[in-house]
């Protein structure tokens, strides 16, 4: 029995990998259901059935981690301020760091932006609501609950745990869209930003506080876009 409480992280880890990884089959859904053609629907349609396969993966993910999710609020209510506290620094160096390599990648190479970045702008200039919803609402708690949570069950130790969890986290974020090798050196930024998230969650044990940080990352980044194309 003990031994089958050791490998239960491990197992819920590659659940939640192969859930994230399987999360776009949900778009079929909605797309079966109403009789989409995604080769002639609109953008807010076809953004639409993605958003719905995020709202269902978050689902799931609430659903397998209910109970530590429930235990993180109580603790969050009791220690709000030095949570928020810890956080903050954690998003500054994040943002920090992040902000630098990415500025020295563009500089020195015929890359300027990430694959994943343009496909973020892209749904933000064409259904910002629904970009908002799936950066700044879902994709905080899937992300932070996969590559945070589940990660840090299973890595024990520190430095292996924070690694793992940042580059995976960084490498998924650049893969996904990659059109040049030149692309992979965005892996340093992304995890730079996977790093401070990662620390954040393990200084705190709340995974609230990663969840909020990552909120606020990508809030200020669909903020930016929005107001640089009213420019």
């Amino acid at each position: 029995m003990e031994q089958d409480e050791n490998y239960k992280p491990l197992i819920t880890l590659v659940i939640v990998l192969l859930l994230f990884y399987c999360s776009s089959l949900f778009a079929i859904i909605p797309i079966k259901l109403f009789n989409i053609d995604t080769n002639k629907c609109s953008d807010l349609v076809l953004y639409s059935t993605r958003l719905f396969a995020n709202f269902v993966t978050a689902i799931f993910l609430f659903i397998i981690y209910y109970k530590d999710l429930k235990k993180d609020v109580k603790d969050l209510k009791k220690n709000f301020k030095s949570i928020f506290s810890i956080a903050i620094k954690c998003w500054i160096f994040g943002f920090i760091a992040m902000l630098l390599s990415s500025y020295l990648i563009s500089k020195y190479s015929p890359v300027s932006m990430p694959g994943n970045e343009l496909s973020v702008r892209e749904v933000i200039n064409t259904t910002p609501i629904i970009a908002f919803l799936m950066t700044s609402i879902l994709a905080p708690f899937i992300e932070e609950i996969i590559f945070r949570k589940s990660f840090k069950d299973v890595f024990k130790s520190f430095f292996l745990y924070l690694f793992i969890s940042a580059f995976v986290f960084g490498s998924l974020h650049v893969i996904g869209n990659i059109k040049s090798l030149y692309e992979l050196l965005y892996i340093i930024p992304y995890t730079s930003l996977g790093l401070s998230f990662a620390y954040c969650y393990y200084k705190t044990n709340n995974i609230f506080s990663s969840i909020f940080i990552h909120f606020l990352h990508n809030t200020i980044g669909i903020i930016l876009i929005i107001v640089s194309t009213m420019g």
